[in-house]
């Protein structure tokens, strides 16, 4: 072989070797970096605290989120319930039997006192007193007789034509003959007064609530005909709880609202207190006289009412909505100089209906107070109107632990 081709062949195996230490080394690499990377990816990084969100520096609001502390009156109330009814009804009844021959009335008319209401058939009753008018008659035609017997054989007595005895007989039958006749007068009085009851009539002044007759039927004693109402006066009959008795008395007033009525006002005054609970329940029965002069009302209609347990007169009071319970407390958001501040209070009288609560603490009339719900609210942060003015009110007065010592 020349020595040129042996020369080359050595050049080229080196080469090759070359390339294949290279290749390894290269894949050796790889392998760590694969390995590395792998090993990164599945590592997890600890999770990173999110940063405390920083209170804000001002809160916008609208007009109807303030109210206002002020001095007014607070009544504590208690809500009632119950049905009207007249103060006054009866039931018109029949006081003697026989058939209806007249009912003059109906429902809804009014009626004075004396009229005419129904007729009974008054022919038995007719004929009852005539029977007693003709024995009453007899009776005393009887009497009149002994009596002049009496006095004529009283004269012969004291001329002494005839015995003692003979004008006790006579005084006897005379005396008999004036208890007959009284007796006769007490029954012509019976008939005359069930001939007169034979004409229904109104006992009082009223309306016609119910007629339960009807011409033609035959009317027992003491069937009901008519019944009559007086609307001048009504009266509401309402269960209050045991527990609030005590502040109850007569006399207090009571503020109603009836349904179809809308707004208007009805004022009424407790008139009676029931003795005891009703059965069955831990309520006592209160019942209210309610004027209704120009007869509004009806017997039926249901009301709802306060009653007004307590009166405070010119108290610093803020709306309902304005207190709030936190950490065991009762507290407005008052806002001062544009800023909010933490007020604690304590709540007085609450009128829930007029939505006023009257208060004690370092609030003093004239300052705002946030009225709705808005939320967490921060004391000290800036409150701008909706418009971006910023809010105003009076300073409140610093409670005596809060002030400054010298």
């Amino acid at each position: 072989m020349k020595p040129i081709t042996v020369v080359a062949i050595a050049v080229v195996g080196a080469l090759l070797a070359g390339g294949a230490g290279l290749v390894a080394k290269r894949m050796r690499a790889g392998g760590t970096e694969t390995a590395a990377t792998a090993g990164a990816v599945g590592k997890k990084e600890p999770p990173v605290a999110p940063a405390a969100a920083a209170p804000p520096d001002a809160i916008e609001i609208a007009a109807t989120d303030l109210g206002m502390a002020e001095n007014r009156e607070v009544r504590r109330e208690l809500p009632l319930t119950g049905q009207m009814r007249p103060v006054h009804s009866a039931f018109v009844r029949a006081k003697v039997a026989g058939e209806v021959l007249e009912l003059r009335v109906r429902e809804g008319e009014t009626v004075k006192t004396g009229q005419v209401l129904a007729r009974i058939d008054p022919a038995e009753y007719q004929a009852r007193l005539d029977e007693r008018l003709a024995t009453l008659a007899a009776n005393r035609a009887t009497w009149e007789n002994n009596e002049r017997t009496r006095k004529n054989n009283e004269e012969l007595l004291r001329k002494t034509f005839i015995s003692q005895q003979a004008y006790d007989n006579t005084l006897a039958n005379s005396t008999v003959a004036l208890a007959q006749v009284k007796a006769a007068e007490a029954n012509v009085a019976l008939a005359q007064k069930s001939l007169d009851d034979a004409v229904v009539r109104a006992p009082w002044a009223g309306l016609v609530a119910e007629r339960s007759a009807q011409v033609g039927d035959k009317a027992s004693v003491d069937m009901k005909l008519v019944t009559l109402v007086d609307l001048s006066r009504m009266e509401i009959e309402a269960g209050v709880p045991a527990g609030d008795i005590p502040s109850v008395s007569v006399g207090q007033e009571v503020a109603f609202r009836v349904e179809g009525f809308g707004d208007r006002a009805f004022n009424g005054r407790i008139a009676r207190i029931a003795p005891q609970a009703a059965a069955g329940s831990r309520s006592i029965m209160v019942y209210i006289d309610l004027p209704n002069t120009d007869g509004a009302l009806k017997g039926g209609m249901f009301a709802k009412g306060l009653l007004t347990l307590s009166r405070s007169e010119s108290v610093l009071a803020v709306p309902v909505t304005a207190l709030r319970e936190e950490r065991g407390e009762t507290v407005v958001y008052a806002v001062v100089d544009g800023r909010l501040e933490r007020v604690a209070v304590k709540v007085g009288a609450r009128n829930e209906e007029q939505a006023w609560a009257e208060v004690a603490g370092a609030l003093k009339a004239g300052t705002q107070v946030i009225r709705t719900n808005l939320g967490a609210l921060v004391p000290g942060v800036k409150v701008r109107m909706g418009g971006g003015t910023t809010a105003t009110s009076t300073a409140v007065t610093p409670p005596p632990s809060a002030a400054t010592k010298p």
